[in-house]
Formats: structure tokens, C-alpha cells, sequence
């Protein structure tokens, strides 16, 4: 078994957390913006077979995991991007395969469809991202967390096809662990302000899909509560030469679900030589 390195750096006076192991062509993995999410939460289960051929970074984004609790209430995307460029920059890491979950992806997303993109990225990997942003009764249900094991159990449910991660009480203690670190409820619900008179963001997809100039894989779940049926299909169709693969029978997290079969997929994407 690949052994993993938790690491801590200073970027640019910014406490980094980072997941790393392996060597070969670099590996980014962005997760979720869920409670409790983080490198860990998201990626620990599949980081290891990645590793086998790979160099797998999985940082902890600006305000969650073990990095610094920094809100960028102007630009918070934008900050998180940037932060996240330069911790590439210190580890010595140039064009790279990145894989984005969730709101992870939809950074990704951002970033590969704007005019100068911050990211070096060679493929890219979308799980669950793209399409219209979590609205409407799913986004009050993810944000209806208050701290407690019953509410981080309920936060699962909605992630998660199958029951069982909800029932585990190592899953539930892991999550609620990180979501409770100091400044990370604070971070997260911040997500809900907004100034007076302000407008709610549009319900549309938000990103000009055409504007992807790299190899696209997409994969989700095919019972995922928290995405509308097909959302992943549309990413796919609209994205220049994307490839889609759906996981029958997960959530929102199919690199969980089915860990073996997404990081076979996602490998047999990656190591395909370049056209």
C-alpha cells in the first residue's frame, strides 16, 4: 500500500494542508465544498491507486480541512484559485491532470473557460460538477447543518446513495471532526450572506462550455439527489470531446462509492497518450 503524506506549508504566509504521495506526472485533486469536506474526506480511499503511477496532491481549499480560514467575500473563487495556483508554483508543479469535485470542479470549471486560465492543466476530471449550481430544497437541506452527529448523518444521506456511509459512525465522526475545526462552521455558512438588496445568483448553468480547450472526462453518480437527472450527460455533450462515465447506483460521490471502478476509469483517462 502506497503510503500518503499529510503535509503543512507556508504559501505566502497562508497555512496550506496537502495530501501527497507517489511519483510521476502530477496528479491535482480539488475537493467538494460540502460540511465537513476536505482532502481526506473526499480522496483518501482512492489516493493510493492513483498513486501507483502517479504524484497525487490533494490540498485542503482556502477555508476548509487544515488550511488557513480565509474568505474572500469580493472574490471567493477567485482567492481560492489563485491560492491554490501558487501552492503548485512552491511544490514545483507545472502542467498537471486535475481532477475537481463538486464545488471543486466547478473552481475547475471557472478557471478552464476563463480568457487566461490560473491553472497549467493537462486533462481534466469533473465529478459531479457542471450544470445549474445546487438550488432550491437541496441547497437549504445542505445548508441545515447546526454541529450535531444526527445533522452531519443527515449532510451524508444527501451525498450518499447508499445508507450505510450515513450509518457508520467513523464516517460521521471524520466529517463532523472537520466541519467543527475551528473557523470552518464560520467559513461555510458564509456562504449564505449576502448584502441587502442583493440578488440570488441565477439558476442557469454558468459556464461556456465551448471555452474548454482541454481533454474532459466527466463522471457522476447515477443517483445523485443533489444534481438534476442528466446534468452530467448535458456537461458532457457541450464540453468539446468530453468523455462521460455514469456510476449506476451512487451519489454525489462516486469516487467513494465505487472507488475502484472511477479510479479505473479516471487512470485508463489520464495514462491515454495525448492525440
Amino acid at each position: 500500500m502506497i503510503g500518503v503524506d499529510s503535509r503543512t506549508l507556508d504559501v505566502d504566509g497562508v497555512r496550506t494542508h496537502l495530501l501527497e504521495a507517489g511519483d510521476g506526472p502530477p496528479v491535482v485533486l480539488l475537493h467538494g465544498g460540502a460540511w465537513g469536506e476536505c482532502a481526506r474526506t473526499a480522496w483518501e480511499a482512492v489516493i493510493p491507486e492513483l498513486a501507483a503511477g502517479h504524484r497525487v496532491i490533494a490540498p485542503d481549499w482556502l477555508g476548509f480541512g487544515g488550511t488557513a480560514k480565509i474568505v474572500d467575500f469580493a472574490d471567493r473563487a477567485g482567492r481560492m484559485l489563485a491560492h491554490l495556483a501558487r501552492l503548485l508554483e512552491i511544490l514545483g508543479v507545472g502542467r498537471a491532470d486535475v481532477v475537481g469535485l463538486s464545488m471543486g470542479g466547478s473552481h475547475l470549471l471557472r478557471d478552464q473557460t476563463a480568457q487566461v486560465p490560473a491553472l497549467d492543466v493537462r486533462r481534466m476530471v469533473l465529478v459531479s460538477a457542471g450544470g445549474p449550481p445546487i438550488s432550491g430544497p437541496a441547497r437549504d437541506a445542505l445548508m441545515d447543518f447546526d454541529g450535531t452527529p444526527d445533522s452531519m448523518r443527515k449532510q451524508i444521506r444527501l451525498a450518499f446513495a447508499d445508507p450505510a456511509w450515513a450509518d457508520d459512525d467513523a464516517v460521521v465522526a471524520q466529517r463532523l471532526e472537520a466541519a467543527l475545526a475551528p473557523g470552518a462552521y464560520e467559513a461555510f455558512a458564509s456562504l449564505g450572506l449576502r448584502p441587502p438588496g442583493a440578488k440570488p445568483p441565477p439558476l442557469g448553468d454558468p459556464f461556456d462550455y465551448s471555452r474548454v480547450r482541454v481533454p474532459t472526462l466527466v463522471t457522476a453518480g447515477g443517483a445523485d439527489r443533489l444534481k438534476p437527472a442528466g446534468f452530467a450527460e448535458e456537461v458532457a455533450r457541450r464540453i468539446p470531446g468530453a468523455r462521460l462515465e455514469i456510476f449506476p447506483g451512487c451519489g454525489h460521490c462516486p469516487q467513494l462509492e465505487a472507488a475502484a471502478a472511477w479510479s479505473a476509469a479516471v487512470l485508463a483517462f489520464l495514462d491515454k497518450e495525448t492525440s
